[in-house]
């Protein structure tokens, strides 16, 4: 039995030729399309593969590299299928052993996509709705990908070189930051593990691509600015209303989405019975006095706050912090590429729901909460996701400085000066 490929003599408008297959014992032949394109100028009919030494585009190297390992796999698969059907049945004729290398390469056209939205169903029940949100726009992004890349996506292209060829078009094309790209190319892991661990693929060279989450600034209210807030008079029912909303969250460290799921009947006995929304973890949240007391205003109320849309509370957040004073110059430095991107807001701009969880953290460390009890109600389940939303002031950190070393610190700081 001998396996053959070759490019179809027909181009398409880019001048790529679809990449045959034909199996053939004897007088009997089969043909199978392998779903590859190539430029017949870079293919080499006497060793059956892309010649990479035809270009001198690394890209293009790159992929015609990636194809050879695909057309060794598909070999190989072939000559697989003999091996068990004649190993069941020594005297199987080509027909029998062709019926099912037909039969098990008919299973490769469920295509791509189709697995992904199989994984999307299953995502539905698995997922907040949020996640739900990034793994269907993580869809649409590879369409794109595939559309400008005019070729057709499947699990044997998922090489290091795809992913990134794929980083760049998140950055370049579609003008995303670098942390955006790499969260994208996180949930597209996520799928390539459920892909590869349910059998669809045994495609596993995802593990060998790395990705990198640059440290941004944690934006997050001092004890002062926080007192401010609480304290704050306001004759705005709807303002009066996001105050307590997102000063509770400040007291309790929870999501947002945890806030809109609130029931009465999660409290008992001054203690918060949450499953979160996020992870469906169970956790027990002790409600400090500042926390009960804002309970304690909407008591009459059907729920136990008066929660609005995320949306809407990051918009009436910002309005809030401007009456409130909260206006100190906070700087953001991200990255796109190579590039820096450096801009300069006062800090009500940048103050969101996601605020009150860093503001939590930040401020129960520095009153001395050991990081265990705080991982046990934020649900954080290692210190280095905690970190995420860890902000020390500078002030707090003079002040924890001298107290393991003595108050002369400030003193000799002075006399230098």
């Amino acid at each position: 039995m001998k396996v053959k490929f070759y490019p179809e003599r027909k181009t398409s408008k880019d001048g790529k030729s679809a990449l045959w297959c034909y199996v053939r014992e004897f007088k009997e032949t089969i043909y199978l399309n392998t779903g590859q394109r190539i430029d017949p100028i870079l293919w080499d009919n006497d060793s059956q593969r892309a010649n990479p030494r035809l270009t001198r585009n690394n890209i293009i190297k790159g992929e015609l590299k990636s194809l050879n390992l695909f057309l060794d796999k598909y070999e190989s698969k072939i000559y697989d299928i003999e091996r068990v059907v004649r190993g069941q049945k020594p005297n199987a004729s080509f027909s029998v052993v062709a019926d099912e290398i037909k039969k098990q390469f008919e299973k490769k056209k469920e295509g791509f996509f189709d697995i992904y939205d199989d994984f999307l169903k299953i995502k539905r029940q698995e997922v907040s709705k949020q996640s739900l949100f990034k793994f269907n726009r993580l869809r649409s992004l590879l369409e794109d990908y595939q559309k400008l890349n005019r070729e057709r996506l499947d699990f044997d292209k998922i090489t290091p070189l795809f992913f990134s060829k794929f980083y760049s078009f998140l950055i370049e094309d579609k003008n995303m930051l670098n942390n955006t790209a790499n969260k994208n190319i996180q949930f597209l892991k996520t799928f390539l593990i459920w892909a590869n661990n349910n059998g669809y693929t045994e495609n596993s060279s995802y593990r060998i691509f790395r990705t990198k989450t640059e440290e941004s600034e944690i934006i997050y209210l001092t004890e002062s600015e926080l007192e401010r807030l609480y304290n704050l008079d306001i004759d705005d029912e709807r303002l009066k209303r996001v105050r307590d909303i997102f000063v509770f969250q400040c007291y309790t460290g929870v999501r947002y989405s945890d806030i809109q799921n609130i029931s009465k009947e999660d409290i008992q006995n001054s203690t918060w019975y949450l499953r979160t929304q996020k992870t469906h973890q169970i956790i027990e949240i002790p409600l400090n006095s500042y926390a009960l007391s804002i309970l304690a205003r909407y008591s009459e109320f059907p729920k136990p706050l008066p929660v609005i849309s995320n949306q809407k509370m990051n918009k009436y957040l910002k309005e809030l912090c401007e009456i409130a004073g909260i206006d100190d110059t906070v700087k953001v430095v991200k990255y796109k590429g190579s590039k820096r991107i450096e801009t300069t807001y006062k800090k009500y701009q940048v103050v969101g729901t996601h605020t009150a969880r860093r503001t939590f953290v930040s401020l129960s460390l520095q009153k001395g909460m050991k990081p265990e009890s705080i991982m046990a109600i934020t649900g954080h389940k290692t210190y280095r996701m905690m970190q995420r939303y860890l902000k020390i002031g500078q002030e707090h950190i003079r002040s924890e400085m001298e107290k393991a070393w003595g108050s002369n610190l400030r003193k000799i700081s002075n006399t230098k000066n």
